[in-house]
Order: structure tokens, then C-alpha cells, then sequence
């Protein structure tokens, strides 16, 4: 399930000057009930965080990034369930099972007295780090941390469309209330021996068993006692932009990827010094030097002169002549759009070569026959073309004329 480009459209647009009417309870499959607002560029997120409606008195906010829109705040241990919920039986299992399985691994024996409650919330944190499936959520304090974990992967070219990114924003003050809030906790663990809850400035909460966070939210918030006034005498349109102040998710366009990490780096947001340790470190390096990588590829093309085509044509180059000509044709098509002037010419020829790289791939003998190959074709397209920075308005254009450019080089 995909959402189209009308969706979008649906989703509030955040302005600052009126934030009360930037949210929206779309009551669908990928904004389900919590009111949701959009921003059409990652720098405008700052924007959004620097507003009053962000930073109300004695009200403290914590983040949660989504690399894809239509990721739901499911913990891990309810993904084994069909229904996305933890049990108190499954907890228990999960929590029994790891404790055993650690004995003598740990050097704090005090982990694995099951009458000890408290120790089993630091138990539960343990296993989240070293990837237990668990009840918790990760949540930060930092709203570049949150973004940072929105944006630091890339797209896969196999994976469904995925226009915007988004952050979870939750009123902790609330959460923490257990008056007003009795059955989701928020928790934050005393022992980290590996370094990274505090470099996050992380903290977890506790889904609640038999439910999901979405759904005991929406139940104590909408519930006749719940103590805001304003909600109770609210109208129905501007019923979001106060259930807002309690829990919201921000669609942040997903555009600029790398110049997103680049801008984060900046300000010490980075995998080094999120993760203080030697994996950390190994992808901060890895990262850096794939964008040196993507720069010296791009400086290469400006630098190089193409090669004068050869008269005579080895058995190997006719073999690979079909693939050559789809790559022309795709770059005409490329530069068909009034758009296309805003992108440097050798980013064109790269995009071109990239698309060229992955289409011939997928070109099995009845690709033109098989309704699902040429979908995965068409957002692969869409994908590419958001990785290198092709214009937005010009994308659609691309992705519906593709396979016809490509169909025709491959015609006998």
C-alpha cells in the first residue's frame, strides 16, 4: 500500500504563525490517530522546534525518528504478534528466556534475580542494545538526534515509494504524569556500560500490554475525565492541533539525504558521536568516505573527456550495445523536462547511467508482460531520482514515460 501524491496534499502544510491549525487526524493506515503535520524540507524543521507551541511552560518534549512515513511506533517484541501487541505472557517469556540465556555472560549478578521489578527495566535496556526483541521504544531528548535517525540510511531501490521521513514528537511531562497517563512509562536506565543512552540523550518508554501506545493514547486523551478544557469544549476541526500539544508526527519531505548527515555533522550529529564505540566509528568512516566517493565520481565526469566511439565493434560491445542505447535514451528523456536545467549536466549523465545500471537488471524476457515487475521498475525510478537530486515536479514526468523509453530501445 502506497500513499498517492493527492494524500499528501490532505496533510497540513506547518506554519508557524498558526500552528493549532497545522495538524490533521487523517485516521488512516499510515497517520492512524495522532495528529499529523507536514514540512517540505529538513531544514525547515528548526523552524518548527524554535515555535512557543513547542515550548510550553513546564512542558518537556523527547523524539523519535522514522526513516519511512509509514512506519508505526511498534516495539520489536510486538512484531511477532499479528496484531502488533505486547502480552504480559509474551513479556514474561521474552524477559525469562534472556535472563537465563546471560548467565555468565554479565558481571551484574543482580540482573538475573527475577523478584527484583526494578532490575528488570534495566534488563529489558540491555537487551534492547545488543538487539533483543523488547516492549520499549527509543526515544531522545534531542530533535537532531531524532532527525539524524530519520535520515541516516538511504532509500532501497526495492523497497515502496517513500516520499517523506517523519518524527514523532511526545509531551514526556504527560507521559511521566501517572495520574494522567497510569499505563505507559517512561524510563530511563541508571547502568550504561556501552555509552550510547547518553550520547543519544536517550531514554525509553513501555507500551502498554494488550494495547498499542497509538491506541492507549488516543484512549486517555479522549476520555470525558481527561483534564484540558480546551479539549473538552474544542470543535471537531480543532481537536488536532490540541491533541497535538500531547503527541504529534511531523512528514519531513524526504529530499537532500546527504546534505541533511552534512548539516548534522555539523553540528556533532554523526554516527561517531551517537555510537561511542567501534562500530560507531567504523560507519562514521565508512560514510565519509562513500561521499568522498560520490565527489571524486562526479569530478571525474566533469574532468574526463568521453571517449571517440571506435569503428569497429567487438562481439562483447554489441552484446552490451542495447544497454548503451537505453542510457541515451534515458538521458534524452532526462533532459526532456523544462526542469532539467537546474541540474548540472554531469549529475544528468550520472542519473542517467544509474537508472541504465539498475532498469537493465530488471529486464527479464517478459518484463513488458508482468504488471509487478514494472511497478518495481517505475519506484526504483522514483527512488534514483530522489537519491541524485532530479526536481521534484519534473519526477512524475520521468517515472511515467520510463519503461516506454527503455521499451523502445529493447524493441526487435
Amino acid at each position: 500500500m502506497t500513499a498517492s501524491t493527492s494524500y499528501w496534499g490532505k496533510i497540513p502544510l506547518w506554519k508557524s504563525e498558526s500552528p493549532e491549525q497545522s495538524f490533521d487526524i487523517t485516521s488512516d493506515a499510515f497517520s492512524g490517530r495522532i495528529p499529523v503535520t507536514r514540512i517540505e524540507h529538513w531544514r525547515d524543521f528548526s523552524s518548527l522546534l524554535e515555535s512557543p507551541f513547542f515550548n510550553r511552560i513546564d512542558t518537556q518534549c523527547i523524539f523519535r525518528g522514522h526513516r519511512r512515513f509509514d512506519w508505526e511506533m511498534t516495539p520489536t517484541l510486538a512484531r511477532v504478534t499479528e496484531n502488533g501487541i505486547v502480552t504480559e505472557e509474551i513479556a514474561k517469556q521474552q524477559l525469562d528466556m534472556f535472563r537465563k540465556a546471560i548467565r555468565g555472560r554479565i558481571a551484574d549478578h543482580s540482573l538475573l534475580d527475577d523478584e527484583n521489578e526494578r532490575e528488570h527495566d534495566e534488563l529489558w535496556s540491555i537487551g534492547q542494545h545488543h538487539g533483543l526483541m523488547t516492549p520499549l521504544l527509543d526515544w531522545t531528548y534531542s530533535p537532531y538526534v531524532a532527525m539524524f535517525f530519520a535520515f541516516a540510511k538511504e532509500d532501497q531501490t526495492d523497497e515502496k515509494d517513500n516520499p517523506y521521513r517523519s518524527v514523532y514528537i511526545l509531551n514526556k511531562s504527560f507521559i511521566s504524569d501517572n495520574e494522567l497517563c497510569p499505563d505507559i512509562r517512561v524510563f530511563e536506565p541508571k547502568k550504561d556500560d556501552h555509552g550510547r543512552l547518553v550520547s543519544q540523550a536517550g531514554l525509553f518508554t513501555f507500551s502498554p500490554y494488550d494495547a498499542t501506545i497509538e491506541n492507549k493514547l488516543t484512549e486517555v486523551l479522549t476520555d470525558e475525565d481527561f483534564p484540558d478544557d480546551e479539549l473538552k469544549s474544542a470543535t471537531e476541526e480543532e481537536q488536532p492541533g490540541i491533541l497535538a500539544k500531547y503527541i504529534c508526527k511531523v512528514y519531513i519531505k524526504n529530499e537532500e539525504q546527504q546534505e541533511c548527515l552534512k548539516h548534522l555533522r555539523r553540528m556533532n550529529v554523526h554516527h561517531a558521536s551517537l555510537f561511542p564505540d567501534l562500530i560507531g566509528a567504523a560507519d562514521y568512516c565508512n560514510i565519509f568516505m562513500a561521499e568522498i566517493g560520490r565527489d571524486r565520481t562526479l569530478q571525474q565526469r566533469v574532468s574526463t573527456p568521453k571517449p571517440e566511439p571506435t569503428v569497429e565493434i567487438t562481439q562483447v560491445e554489441q552484446s552490451a550495445l542495447p544497454q548503451s542505447e537505453n542510457s541515451a535514451s534515458i538521458l534524452e528523456l532526462l533532459k526532456s523536462t523544462p526542469e532539467s536545467h537546474e541540474v548540472e549536466p554531469t549529475r544528468i549523465q550520472l542519473i542517467a547511467d544509474e537508472l541504465n545500471k539498475y532498469l537493465s537488471k530488471s529486464m527479464v524476457v517478459d518484463w513488458q508482460e508482468r504488471e509487478t515487475v514494472q511497478a518495481e521498475m517505475k519506484n526504483a525510478t522514483r527512488v534514483l531520482l530522489r537519491k541524485f537530486g532530479y526536481p521534484v515536479n519534473a519526477r512524475d514526468a520521468i517515472v511515467t514515460n520510463i519503461l516506454d523509453v527503455i521499451g523502445e530501445g529493447n524493441d526487435p
